[in-house]
């Protein structure tokens, strides 16, 4: 195949003489991290977020993750303009005149607000389109139930009745969840945010590219790299708080301002 295709190179007179380098081209482009400018990239190992799944952990879910993760559908916007994004938000918390004000383009975001208990399933089929740059996950909103999946397995966060005799589902581990998104993340050159609550216990880690833990105060954010795939952790920086997008001092202006949670 690689020969095959030496040859047809040869023959168009292109610069690129072997397949090799088209694969190594590919793979530099889209390994090249997600910068989200300001500070916020000196306080990641690669100076962005890499493609992959990563974990945006903070107490309850509230220590500036939501601000991070506009700030990653922001950059990606920004680096393409035909670049599409997801959100999916069970909640329903989301604000949209506050994200239009921190730059983001609506227009090219989907927003998808599923049950709970079907998070996990719709997760992994919008993951698995390979359509988007950037998915963000509210996690938070199952952290007290399993999630459902395929195969089609019953979640304890269940309506009552829901699901009668031998059809009904079990739970799915959220790691298994996890697993899924991060390879269909791999294979799409994707980024799949996570946003968890920090202190809820699981009974296993989850395969995450990179998991930042997070902690808001009153004018900063600090950031700390609890997992890299690299090894690269123990890495905290506390960054300015309260300026809004495009100051140069990272996204933690913009969650304070939209009042989303973050």
């Amino acid at each position: 195949m690689a020969a095959a295709l030496d040859i047809l190179l040869a023959s168009l007179g292109t610069r690129v003489s072997h397949a090799s380098e088209i694969a190594s081209l590919l793979h530099s482009r889209e390994a090249a991290p997600l910068l989200l400018g300001g500070a916020l990239d000196d306080a990641l190992p690669d100076g962005g977020l890499p493609r992959g799944v990563i974990e945006l952990a903070a107490p309850r879910a509230l220590g500036g993750a939501t601000s991070v993760a506009i700030a990653a559908v922001r950059a990606a916007q920004e680096k393409d303009p035909r670049a599409w994004c997801a959100w999916l938000d069970p909640e329903g918390t989301l604000y949209a005149p506050g994200l239009a004000r921190a730059g983001v383009d609506l227009a090219r975001l989907l927003v998808v607000r599923p049950p709970r208990a079907e998070l996990g399933r719709i997760a992994v089929k919008v993951a698995a389109a390979r359509a988007l740059d950037v998915l963000v996950i509210d996690m938070d909103a199952c952290a007290c139930g399993g999630l459902r999946g395929a195969p089609p397995l019953r979640s304890r966060g269940s309506l009552p009745g829901e699901g009668v005799g031998e059809h009904r589902r079990r739970a799915v581990e959220p790691e298994v969840i996890v697993r899924k998104l991060a390879i269909l993340a791999e294979e799409g050159g994707a980024r799949v945010i996570l946003i968890t609550d920090r202190d809820q216990p699981r009974r296993a880690q989850w395969p995450v590219a990179l998991r930042l833990e997070l902690e808001r105060g009153p004018e900063s954010l600090t950031v700390r790299v609890a997992k890299d795939r690299r090894g690269r952790v123990g890495l905290k920086k506390t960054l300015g708080w309260g300026v809004g997008p495009g100051a140069g001092s990272g996204p933690g202006g913009d969650g304070r301002r939209l009042g989303i949670g973050s």
